[in-house]
């Protein structure tokens, strides 16, 4: 798929409709260097351009109006002109710029909420943000498969923020697990993913199951449970002899039996306060685990280097504050929801704890009366430690049965993770042929672009694939590195179209103003040889004086004529 065309309109009209076509599109600020005002020219919205596509393919979209390109003016100036002048982005793509009966989508998303909500793609409406990303998955890459998200799969082909212009594969940020980037990477290299979701919730459900385990613990393996359960039968059964040995009268017969029921109840009663005591226990300690999951950062204290980084690098898009500020609302969602089961616990516990007071004031009572129709003081010595006995069983019973469910699951668990690998495992040959077929477009592309050679290599682990770029020369330049990236996204484009895999032939990089002017050179010339868009910002005075910038810009901007025109 292309991007054919951006259009920016609300309800006075259309403010932007921007095409773009093959090879190299630049979107050119033409603020000079020169200008005291703004230096850096990023307060324009050359950037805001490719976010804009983003949104339209399911992302958030809130750096449209929380970013610094905007950092002159408040951000609910742009917030508000989106909302109050009910802004509609569209975009098209098709499967051939040059054929216009080819397949063709069209996207179109506003930014209001609730009812007001547009999100339409051909036509039809998708509020639902799920059901949206499914649909253009699978009228992008013709696939229905849950794992991976749509907005996984074209993370590499959207580079704007910091995250994604340094890591050249590992693009969905270090909070994401590796049986995730297993599945991304194997849908990226044209291999079947569809027990990639099954194999992520195992995983999930075996890191819950070992957090409960750790819990168990703390109370004892199961063989010492048994020793211990063994200990108390024992010790049961002769205090059951030894009150067997009493001659009692036809009165205290009925007594023991109205004694023994509310023994029976003390059991239940106390098994049952068990089971959901563990029960709390474990959400407490996945609560706790969480929280101490937060990022407890002085964003103070780093603020001055952050503006002297700012200084010598002026293009960071993401602010700290922004990474922690996700980083704690996805742990605060986690949280609401594990711990949503705790106000019916404490409930239900207060309700038996009231219950095994009551029991235990019948037994004091029922034993009060033994007591007074002459029974010796041994007997209630004798009801009163089987009592105890049986506690201590129902308690320790029910570790047991936990732990062996636990078992169960745990087995039950590496049996289908082990299914699962062994299918994945099958297509180690052809898991390497894909990779060593990839790195013939990457090494050639790599070398075009810097004379150095970069391959991607396959590391098996017990967790399931990873994907590394070897790089020979140690650690690049930040120049470099982005030279890396675009020769990886290039050589993909090329590789997908050698074997028919269907992708994004758009590639939105930002950032492109640290590269020297030879690699800029060479990016344009081999952006335009690729059977795709290479689309960026990039300041006028960053183009070197020899590329024709006429034949590739589709969208002037300036400080008098910004991208929606406020």
């Amino acid at each position: 798929m292309f991007l054919k065309r951006l259009i920016i309109e609300n309800k006075a009209g259309v403010i932007r409709d921007i095409p773009f076509k093959k090879g190299i599109n630049l979107i050119v600020d033409e603020t000079p260097e020169t200008l005291t005002q703004q230096t850096t020219g990023n307060n324009v919205g050359k950037t805001t351009v490719l976010r804009l596509v983003d949104y339209c393919l399911g992302s958030k979209g809130e750096s449209i109006y929380k970013d610094t390109e905007f950092s002159q003016q408040p951000n609910t100036t742009i917030e508000n002109f989106l909302t109050d002048t009910e802004v509609l982005i569209t975009i098209e793509l098709v499967e051939d710029l040059e054929d216009e009966n080819s397949q063709h989508i069209t996207i179109q998303r506003n930014f209001l909420k609730r009812g007001k909500k547009f999100q339409k793609i051909n036509g039809e409406d998708f509020t639902d943000d799920k059901k949206f990303d499914a649909e253009l998955k699978r009228l992008v890459f013709n696939t229905d498969v849950e794992k991976p998200t749509f907005r996984q799969i074209i993370s590499k082909n959207i580079r704007i923020d910091k995250d994604r212009m340094d890591k050249i594969v590992r693009v969905l940020g270090s909070f994401v697990g590796n049986e995730v980037y297993e599945a991304l990477y194997l849908f990226w290299l044209g291999i079947k993913t569809d027990k990639a979701e099954e194999k992520r919730n195992l995983t999930e459900d075996r890191k819950s199951e070992n957090r409960f385990r750790r819990r168990l613990k703390k109370e004892g393996e199961l063989s010492l449970i048994e020793q211990k359960l063994a200990f108390h039968n024992d010790k049961i059964k002769e205090l059951d002899e030894q009150k067997a040995n009493f001659n009692l009268n036809e009165q205290y017969d009925e007594d023991i039996e109205k004694l023994n029921q509310v023994k029976y109840a003390l059991n239940r009663t106390a098994t049952e306060i068990s089971q959901l005591e563990v029960r709390r226990d474990l959400i407490i300690e996945s609560k706790d685990d969480l929280e101490q999951e937060y990022a407890n950062i002085n964003t103070n204290q780093i603020r001055s280097l952050y503006n002297k980084a700012n200084a010598l690098i002026p293009d960071i898009q993401v602010t700290f504050e922004e990474t922690l500020k996700f980083h704690n609302e996805l742990i605060s969602e986690k949280l609401d929801y594990i711990t949503k089961e705790l106000p019916d616990l404490d409930i239900k516990l207060k309700k038996l704890r009231t219950d095994l007071a009551k029991l235990r004031d019948q037994e004091f009572s029922l034993t009060t009366i033994i007591q007074k129709s002459g029974v010796i003081e041994d007997l209630e010595k004798i009801v009163t430690e089987l009592n105890k006995q049986f506690e201590r069983k129902g308690n320790l019973e029910e570790q047991k049965r936990l732990w062996e469910v636990s078992n169960e699951k745990i087995d039950r668990i590496e049996r289908e993770l082990g299914l699962i690998n062994e299918d994945i495992t099958s297509n180690d040959d052809l898991i390497t042929s894909r990779i060593t077929q990839f790195n013939k477009y990457f090494t050639k592309m790599s070398e075009i672009l810097y004379d150095e050679n970069y391959i991607l290599t396959p590391r098996k682990k017990d967790i399931g694939y990873d994907l590394i770029v070897t790089n020979i020369e140690g650690n690049p330049s930040t120049g470099k590195k982005k030279g890396q990236i675009a020769a990886f996204d290039f050589a993909y484009i090329q590789f997908a179209d050698n074997l028919d895999i269907r992708c994004l032939h758009f590639i939105l990089h930002d950032q492109l103003e640290n590269i020297h002017d030879n690699q800029l050179n060479t990016l344009v010339e081999v952006a335009n040889s690729l059977n795709g868009q290479y689309i960026v910002p990039i300041l006028r005075d960053k183009i070197p004086s020899n590329i024709d910038i006429s034949q590739y810009e589709v969208l002037s901007l300036s400080q008098s004529d910004k991208l929606f025109r406020l």
